[in-house]
């Protein structure tokens, strides 16, 4: 499922008036009938080929095919009161709306909204910290924010941090942090979509504040990650808790080196935390690792694989002061579910021990 069918999806039920415009490489298919049953009107143009996204994880780097389109598609136009945008790897939309959101989708060779003839009285970029550091070419966030408002590039800058929530930056108003919301899953393949689809329909469709929307599409993420259910029903943002606290300076991570698949699990591991921003140490593949590396500002993650429940609460026991402590049993043992912090996924272990507090 693309970018557009997943955000169309997503809103079909709180926005009946939806029109998608995309490109296809055949006249019909899978995805336009299950929009169109959703009752979503869906524009077509052709493209040379279809591309398809593997993931060997939903953290890791997606394969992507094929990786250099050998014809770029004609462009897509559109004109309406309100447009969402994204990135296209086939072509390009040339967008002339009221009210315009943009997610670019990649940092790596980034278009700028007007560069393709695009405009909008008013602009929203939806954007992640590379992205927003490829759009400005400043590494400062809150200076490349900034200087888009400044050099009226935007009216809007949504800022998404991962683990750390976001941020709302607009024009004639504070700087305000947005949370991240809990789920008590955490599946990443699609969440920015959901997130720029619910910001756009709320700031761009009813008109509420850039902060408001930006609540409403972090309480959107929560939602999916814990029901991958779209379209979104009417209720989504009920009973969703916001992660307030501040993200631990670093995660200790713990697990079996005795086979080539439980040393690849912890490196991977490792790069996934340091991905998000968080120094990881891992005292079984690093031999530097310090003392002064645990304490009270670290959260502690224990990959179980080919751990004993005895090796387990001894490592439990010896990082006790750590804020937090999640354990990753991917073989669901019972002799483990009585321990508080224990998940059966990748992903979600990830997240867990990487997000700050709830209260």
């Amino acid at each position: 499922m693309g970018s557009g069918v997943r955000a169309a999806a997503a809103l079909s039920q709180l926005c009946p008036s939806l029109e998608l415009y995309t490109y296809r490489s055949t006249a019909t298919g899978h995805a336009i009938d299950y929009l169109t049953g959703m009752g979503v009107i869906v524009h077509c143009l052709p493209r040379s080929h279809d591309i398809a996204f593997a993931y060997f994880h939903p953290l890791s780097t997606p394969y992507i095919e094929p990786t250099i389109l050998p014809v770029r598609s004609t462009s897509i136009v559109v004109k309406g009161q309100n447009v969402l945008r994204f990135g296209f790897r086939e072509g390009s939309a040339v967008v002339d709306a009221e009210r315009a959101v943009y997610d670019p989708q990649t940092a790596r060779n980034i278009e700028h909204f007007s560069s393709n003839g695009s405009r909008a009285k008013e602009l929203a970029l939806v954007l992640n910290e590379a992205e927003l550091r490829a759009y400005t070419g400043v590494d400062d966030l809150a200076a490349g924010a900034t200087l888009l408002l400044e050099n009226n590039e935007a009216d809007v800058v949504i800022l998404k941090r991962g683990v750390r929530g976001g941020l709302a930056v607009s024009k004639n108003s504070p700087t305000t942090t947005i949370p991240a919301y809990q789920s008590r899953r955490t599946f990443k393949i699609g969440t920015g979509d959901i997130f720029s689809a619910v910001f756009a329909f709320y700031w761009a469709e009813l008109r509420c504040s850039p902060v408001e929307a930006a609540h409403l599409a972090s309480k959107a993420v929560s939602f999916y990650c814990d029901f991958r259910q779209v379209p979104l029903p009417l209720n989504f943002a009920h009973d969703r808790v916001p992660i307030l606290g501040l993200s631990p300076s670093r995660v200790i991570l713990k697990g079996s080196t005795a086979t080539l698949g439980r040393r690849y699990s912890l490196e991977e591991a490792r790069h996934c935390v340091e991905a998000l921003g968080i120094r990881a140490v891992a005292p079984d593949i690093d031999t530097s690792t310090h003392a002064e590396d645990v304490g009270r500002e670290a959260s502690l993650l224990i990959l179980a694989d080919g751990l004993s429940e005895a090796e387990i609460g001894s490592v439990l026991d010896e990082y006790a002061e750590c804020a937090s402590r999640i354990v990753l049993d991917e073989e669901r043992r019972a002799s483990l579910s009585n321990l508080t912090g224990v998940t059966d996924d990748f992903t979600t272990a990830i997240y867990s021990v990487c997000w700050g507090r709830t209260s």
